[in-house]
């Protein structure tokens, strides 16, 4: 009996350790590169996320600033073949009103105080203009001086 528990321990873990997204750290960023378990984003499994035109896909994201962010805008690209472009109606808007309490219940905002844990959600669309292409995603937060948070994921969207 006690082998059984054991091995659907394992099993479980397993699993679980086989649908986390997998994240990258941000090239040009200075900040703390995030891990797997404090990104989650919506179709997303391990090797690469799909996100299929004309859907909605949702991001929740653990943050703890290494510094004071009084704003805290949205570097949100796709980057193809090397070439970064912005995600429309994304890219540099404000991520304040997407910044929750650590626990991700009670809405705070901006300013974000250095050494404490934020939750921020966000969902984003993927426009029927957007094309069926491979690339990855690059998913920051800051300011003119840096990054709070940064990461990038590989992706694909398709019909």
């Amino acid at each position: 009996m006690q082998f059984s528990s054991t091995l659907l321990l394992i099993c479980a873990a397993l699993i679980g350790c086989g649908t986390a997204t997998e994240v990258r750290p941000c090239p040009k960023s200075k900040t703390r590169a995030l891990t797997a378990d404090e990104v989650t984003i919506s179709n997303c499994p391990k090797n690469k996320c799909i996100l299929k035109r004309n859907t909605e896909a949702s991001i929740t994201m653990k943050i703890k600033p290494e510094r004071d962010f009084n704003e805290l805008n949205s570097d949100i690209q796709g980057i193809i073949l090397d070439v970064p472009l912005p995600f429309p109606g994304y890219y540099g808007t404000s991520a304040c009103p997407h910044i929750y309490d650590a626990a991700g219940e009670k809405q705070v905002g901006c300013p974000l105080k250095a050494g404490e844990t934020y939750t921020y959600k966000n969902s984003f669309k993927i426009l029927p203009l957007y094309p069926t292409v491979t690339l990855e995603i690059h998913w920051g937060l800051g300011d003119k001086q840096g990054d709070a948070a940064c990461f990038q994921i590989p992706a694909k969207i398709k019909a």
